[in-house]
Formats: structure tokens, sequence, C-alpha cells
């Protein structure tokens, strides 16, 4: 099985998700205030439910249509249910800020991700294939920058920027495309077996199931189509070169 590219997720698979309580709690405080600067007070519940409606909405057309909405999607929703006053300028501020507020409340990667990705990318090109939500590929890319794994990777495909989510084809076509790799000579890492592993699979592209977030909300498949199981980081280049001179 000769290979030539590697693909990675990044939500539970490079990133993880403790620190996710920090970034809602900042969320809630923000549209607080962006309430009170209007003259309104909202409860923590009524806040809680907006921010639920919009992630209701994320989900249905994540699930439903292979796309992610847009922050500015997200943020009319959220501005809707809380029943603020026309004013176009100072939603897309709030849509700005809450795509920023990653980088104040970053999640932490993974252990051995960092060390293990310089050991692929010295032998294979590497792309990052992410579907967003609150933060758009501009911020998710600073986020890498400032973890230091942003130059690792010569291809990246955000749904915002793509207008696709996995497992839909072109999430992965964009970066097979852009480094002129056919999909039998690639490999995508991610932890979704409904997304990464299907899409991949279905495109023809190997891959390997990443179940090393201990705090992911995403229960583990009972059966997956992945070519190989990986727990931690440090059996990520291991497994891809077993698979490298499997018959």
């Amino acid at each position: 099985m000769p290979l030539r590219l590697i693909t990675v997720d990044l939500w539970n698979t490079l990133l993880g998700a403790a620190g996710s309580a920090q970034r809602h709690n900042a969320r809630m405080e923000r549209l607080r205030a962006y309430a009170l600067s209007y003259g309104r007070e909202p409860q923590p519940q009524e806040l809680q439910q907006a921010l639920q409606r919009a992630w209701e909405y994320y989900n249905a057309c994540w699930r439903g249509q292979q796309r992610t909405p847009t922050v500015v999607e997200l943020t009319e929703i959220l501005w809707r249910h809380l029943g603020l006053p026309h004013d176009p300028a100072r939603l897309a501020r709030l849509a700005e800020e809450l795509a920023a507020d990653i980088l104040d409340h970053p999640p932490p990667l993974l252990p051995g991700a960092r060390t293990a990705l310089q050991q692929l990318a010295a032998r294979y090109p590497l792309g990052l294939i992410s579907d967003t939500a609150f933060s758009p590929g501009s911020v998710l890319r600073e986020l890498l920058r400032r973890y230091g794994i942003a130059e690792l990777f010569m291809a990246f495909s955000f749904s915002d920027e793509t207008g696709v989510a996995k497992p839909h084809p072109h999430a992965y076509r964009a970066v097979l495309t852009h480094l002129g790799t056919l999909p039998e000579q690639a490999l995508h890492i991610g932890d979704l077996e409904e997304t990464d592993i299907l899409g991949a699979k279905q495109l023809g592209m190997h891959a390997v199931l990443f179940l090393g977030d201990s705090d992911s909300e995403f229960p583990k498949p009972q059966h997956t189509r992945a070519d190989a199981i990986a727990t931690h980081w440090e059996q990520v280049p291991q497994l891809i070169e077993q698979l490298q001179t499997a018959p």
C-alpha cells in the first residue's frame, strides 16, 4: 500500500474536547453583555436555550445536509432567540468575537500529537480536513500556528471554506486535488466513524480511527471500516508503517 499523503481530522483527533465548558461560559457572558447593551437582561436559562437552538441547527445541517453553518448563521439564531433589534453591524461584530473566543479558551493539543505529526511530515505530505462551527478556518489556522504545527500541513480543507462537511467527498478531494494525490494513495486519520472514516473509505482512501480523546462526547463505534485503530498518537506512525508493508 504505497502512501503519498496523510490527512488528519482536527476536533477530538488533534485537539481535545477539554475546555469546551469554558468556551460555552464565555459565549454565555458575551451574549448577555450584548443583550444588556439593548436594555435586555436575559436569564441564564434563556442564554442556554439560545445556544442550544444554535447547536440544534448546526447538527441538522451537519448531519442532514453535509455542510456546516457559518458563524454568522449561528449568531443570527442567537440574536433572534434573544429578541435583539435588527442591527447588522453589531451582529457581525458579535460573530467575529464568538469566532475568536477559541483563541482565549483554546482546546488542548492531544498528547503526542505534535511529535507524531513531525515524524509523519518527514515522510509524507500532510493535509488537514476539518468541519468547523463557531470557529472558522481562518481562526483555526491561527490556533494551529500558536501550537507550532500549522507549518506541518501542506493543504487545508475547512468546511466553512469548501461549503461541505465530511463525509462529503469534496471535503477530501479539496486536499487530494491540491496535492495531486489519488484517493488510494492517501490515508485519513479521524475520530468519527460516520464522517471521517465513512467519507474516506467511500472515496477509496485508507483510514485510521483515532480514539485517543478521553473527553470526547461522541461514543466509540462498535464496528469500524477503518484499516486500524489508534488510542494514542504515539501509536500512529508505527500503525501507518505497518499498513504500508502489509501485503
